[in-house]
C-alpha cells in the first residue's frame, strides 16, 4: 500500500511537471555552482602553491645580511583550500588566505576575498552547499505542499480512508514519494560532485575526501528529510493547498532566510568579540608590561634596547622577548577564538528550531572550511614563525653576541636561511574532524525525529 501511494504521488509530480521545472532549476544552479567553485579552486590552489614556492626561494636566496633584518622581512605562508571547499566554501570568503611570518608579532591572515565583493554577497555565495541549504527546502515545499490539502479538496482523501488506508501508511507513502523524487534529482548530482571533488587528488587524500563526502551527503539527506515531514505536517493541518503553500513559504522565509542572520547577531551580542583595533591595543599593552618584566628578570633593566644593555647580549634579549611574547599572544588569541567558538555553539544548538543552522555548522566542519580549519592553519603558521624566530635568535647568540660591540657587523648567509624548512601544511583528517561535528549531526537527527512526530500527529484521521 505504501508503495502504491508513493507511485501515485510520483506520477502526479511528473504529470503536472513540477518535478521537471523545479528540479531542473535546482540542477542547473548546482551545475553552475559546482563549475564555478571547481574552476576557482583549481586557480587558487595553483597560485598559492606557486607563491609558496617562490616566497621560500626568495627567503633562501636572499643576500648575506644580519639575521634580525631577515626576521623582519620574514616570509609568507599560503592557506590551501580543502578539496570539499568546492562544495561548501564556508567562511573561506571571509577570512584571509595569506599569513606574514615576521619578527616579534603573530599576524592574522590577510587578503580576505569578501573585502573585494559587492553587497550582493550578504545574500550568500552561490555554492553547492548554499543551493541545497536554501533552495533544497523550497524544492520540497513546491513538490509536497498539497500532499494532503489537495486530497481533501478533491474528495479523494475520504475515498482512501474508506478503503482502509491508515494515516500512518498514507504519511509514509507520501514521504517515500518525495524522497524518491529528490533522489532522482540529487543522487546523479551527488555522483558528479564526488567525481569533481576527487579528481586530481592523491590516493590518501582521495580516500579521506570520499569519507567526508559520504558523511556530508548523509547530513544533507537528514536535513531534506526534516523538511519533507514538516511539509507533510503543514499540508495535513491546512484546509486548502493555497493556505498550505502560504504557511510553508512563511516557514521557509523565517527558518532559512531570516533566522541565520538573526541568530548570528544574537550570538555576537551574547558573546561579543573585540574589534581588530581593540584586540591589538589590548595585546600590545600586555606585551609591553610582559617585556618589561622579562627584561628586569633577565637583565636587571626595565628599558628595552637602551644603552644599559650591552650589544653582546642583544641576541639573548631577542630570545627573551620572543619567549615572553609567545605566552601573551597564545592567551589573547585563545580568548578570541574561544568567543568565536561560543558563538558557533549557540548557532549550532539553535538548529533544534532552525535546522539550517545545525546543517551549516556540520557542512562547513566536514568540508574543512569552518573556523576550526582556519584556526588549525593559523596555529601551524604560527609554529613556523616561532621556529624561524628561535633559530635566528639562537644563531645571533652564538655568532653575533660573541662579537661584542661588533654585533651588527655579523651577516648570515644561505646556510642559516636553509635551516628553516619550507612550510608544509597538511589538512586535518576525517578522523580528527568528525568528533567535533557529531553534535551537529545529533541535533539534525533530533530535529528529524521531532518533525516526524509532528507529521504523524498532523496526518488527517478523517476527511
Amino acid at each position: 500500500m505504501i508503495g502504491l501511494i508513493a507511485r501515485r504521488e510520483l506520477l502526479e509530480f511528473i504529470r503536472d511537471r513540477r518535478l521537471f521545472w523545479a528540479g531542473g532549476i535546482i540542477l542547473l544552479l548546482l551545475a553552475i555552482a559546482l563549475l564555478v567553485g571547481w574552476q576557482q579552486q583549481r586557480t587558487l590552489n595553483a597560485e598559492r602553491a606557486a607563491a609558496q614556492q617562490l616566497d621560500y626561494d626568495d627567503w633562501v636566496s636572499q643576500a648575506e645580511r644580519h639575521p634580525h633584518d631577515a626576521a623582519h622581512q620574514g616570509m609568507h605562508v599560503f592557506k590551501p583550500e580543502a578539496p570539499l571547499a568546492v562544495v561548501d566554501p564556508g567562511i573561506t570568503p571571509y577570512v584571509g588566505s595569506t599569513q606574514w611570518l615576521q619578527a616579534h608579532r603573530q599576524a592574522d591572515l590577510k587578503f580576505v576575498p569578501a573585502q573585494d565583493a559587492t553587497g550582493l554577497q550578504r545574500f550568500g555565495n552561490l555554492s553547492v552547499a548554499w543551493v541545497l541549504q536554501v533552495l533544497g527546502p523550497l524544492l520540497v515545499i513546491v513538490l509536497g505542499f498539497n500532499a494532503f490539502a489537495a486530497e481533501r479538496e478533491q474528495g479523494t482523501l475520504r475515498q482512501l480512508m474508506s478503503i482502509g488506508v491508515t494515516p500512518q501508511r498514507l504519511l509514509l507513502g507520501k514521504a517515500l514519494a518525495l524522497s524518491v523524487a529528490l533522489a532522482l534529482l540529487l543522487v546523479p548530482a551527488a555522483v558528479v560532485i564526488a567525481f569533481v571533488s576527487l579528481s586530481g587528488l592523491e590516493a590518501g587524500l582521495q580516500y579521506d575526501t570520499l569519507m567526508r563526502l559520504l558523511v556530508l551527503f548523509a547530513g544533507y539527506a537528514i536535513y531534506l528529510s526534516i523538511f519533507i515531514f514538516l511539509t507533510l505536517a503543514v499540508s495535513g493541518r491546512t484546509s486548502t493547498s493555497r493556505i498550505a503553500l502560504m504557511a510553508l513559504m512563511a516557514v521557509w522565509i523565517t527558518g532559512v532566510i531570516l533566522a541565520p542572520r538573526a541568530i548570528s547577531d544574537l550570538a555576537d551580542r551574547w558573546y561579543p568579540t573585540p574589534s581588530r583595533v581593540e584586540f591589538n591595543n589590548s595585546m600590545d599593552q600586555e606585551l609591553s608590561k610582559t617585556y618589561a618584566d622579562a627584561w628586569q628578570a633577565s637583565f636587571g633593566v626595565s628599558t628595552r634596547w637602551g644603552a644599559d644593555l650591552p650589544l653582546n647580549r642583544w641576541g639573548e634579549a631577542l630570545q627573551v622577548d620572543d619567549q615572553a611574547g609567545y605566552l601573551v599572544a597564545d592567551r589573547h588569541f585563545a580568548e578570541l577564538w574561544g568567543a568565536f567558538d561560543k558563538q558557533r555553539q549557540l548557532q549550532e544548538w539553535s538548529g533544534l528550531v532552525f535546522p539550517v543552522l545545525a546543517l551549516r555548522s556540520f557542512s562547513m566542519g566536514i568540508a574543512g572550511s569552518d573556523f576550526s580549519a582556519h584556526r588549525d592553519f593559523s596555529l601551524a603558521a604560527e609554529q613556523q614563525r616561532r621556529l624561524m624566530q628561535d633559530l635566528i635568535s639562537h644563531d645571533l647568540i652564538h655568532h653575533a653576541d660573541v662579537l661584542d660591540h661588533q654585533h651588527f657587523t655579523y651577516k648570515a648567509d644561505s646556510t642559516l636561511w636553509k635551516q628553516i624548512p619550507p612550510f608544509d601544511y597538511r589538512l586535518p583528517t576525517m578522523e580528527a574532524v568528525l568528533p567535533a561535528n557529531i553534535r551537529s549531526l545529533g541535533i539534525l537527527s533530533l530535529a528529524l525525529l521531532v518533525s516526524f512526530v509532528l507529521a504523524l500527529a498532523s496526518v488527517p484521521r478523517r476527511a
